[in-house]
C-alpha cells in the first residue's frame, strides 16, 4: 500500500493539508497560523453567508501572524462543456499551473482520504459548518428559486515556511448533500463562475518566533481534527498540545 505523503486537518469550513516532508514544529506552527486566523475570522463573521469579508478577515489574520503575502491571483477553471464536475475535477483545472503541481497533489489525495470517512464523523460535521450557504431569488414568472453556494477553503504547506491558501466558490441551483467533497455537480445548474482565490504565503521567522507563545496563548481551548480514514497505514500524528483532537469535537 502506498504511504500517504500528507496529514490533514479540519476546523470549521476549513481543511489544511500538511506534506509529511514538513517537521514536526513547523507542522505545528502552522497549525497554529491556521486556527488562531479561523478564530479571529469567525469571532468578527459568524454567519455562512458573510464567507467573503470571514475570508478576508482569515487572509488578514495570517498576515498579522508573521505569514508574509507573497502572490494574490485568481485560478479561474473551466467547466463549460463538462457535463458534470467534483470538487477534485476543479482542483484538478485550477492548480494546472507547473507551479502548484506539488500542491495539487497533496490536495488531492487529502480529499481522497476524507471521501472515505462517515459524513457523520466529527471531521466531517466540522468542516460542513462554513462551507454551504443558502438563498432564495425571486426568477422571472414571480416564482422563488433556492441556490446554494459552496464556499472551501484549503491551506496547503507542500514546503517548510511556505503556505498557499485557495478559496473556492460556486453558486448552483443543484441542492449539496452531506458528501459533496465527492457529489457531482451539474455545470448547467452553475448560477455563477466557478473561482478559486489563491493567497501564497511565506513565514517570517523571526517575527513569528517574538509572537509564538502569544499565538498559543489565543487559540488554547479550541482543537482541530485530524481526518484519517480506516484504509490509510496507522503511524504517529504530528501532536502540538491541546490543537489537534482525532476523535472529539472541540470547544468553540
Amino acid at each position: 500500500m502506498e504511504s500517504s505523503r500528507q496529514e490533514s486537518f479540519v476546523d470549521t469550513g476549513l481543511l489544511s493539508v500538511l506534506s509529511n516532508s514538513l517537521g514536526s514544529q513547523m507542522k505545528c506552527d502552522t497549525l497554529y497560523s491556521l486556527l488562531a486566523s479561523r478564530l479571529m475570522a469567525t469571532s468578527k463573521f459568524p454567519n455562512a453567508e458573510e464567507f467573503l469579508q470571514w475570508h478576508r478577515t482569515f487572509v488578514q489574520a495570517l498576515e498579522r501572524s508573521a505569514w508574509a503575502l507573497r502572490q494574490e491571483q485568481m485560478l479561474r477553471p473551466v467547466v463549460e462543456g463538462q457535463a458534470s464536475v467534483t470538487l477534485s475535477d476543479v482542483i484538478i483545472q485550477a492548480m494546472a499551473d507547473p507551479s502548484l503541481q506539488e500542491q495539487k497533489a497533496l490536495v488531492l489525495e487529502a480529499l481522497n482520504a476524507f471521501s472515505k470517512i462517515p459524513t457523520d464523523s466529527p471531521p466531517a460535521v466540522r468542516f460542513r459548518e462554513r462551507c454551504v450557504s443558502q438563498r432564495a431569488v425571486i426568477v422571472s414568472g414571480g416564482g422563488e428559486e433556492q441556490r446554494f453556494t459552496l464556499h472551501v477553503l484549503l491551506a496547503v504547506s507542500a514546503r517548510k515556511a511556505c503556505m498557499d491558501v485557495f478559496h473556492l466558490e460556486f453558486e448552483t441551483t443543484q441542492a449539496m448533500d452531506e458528501s459533496f467533497i465527492q457529489q457531482a455537480f451539474l455545470t448547467r445548474s452553475f448560477t455563477s463562475p466557478v473561482s478559486v482565490k489563491h493567497h501564497a504565503f511565506e513565514m517570517a521567522a523571526r517575527a513569528f518566533a517574538r509572537s509564538r507563545e502569544q499565538i498559543i496563548a489565543f487559540v488554547r481551548g479550541h482543537q482541530m481534527i485530524s481526518v484519517r480514514s480506516d484504509t490509510e497505514p496507522r503511524q504517529d500524528n504530528v501532536t502540538c498540545g491541546a490543537v489537534m483532537a482525532p476523535d472529539t469535537l472541540s470547544l468553540r
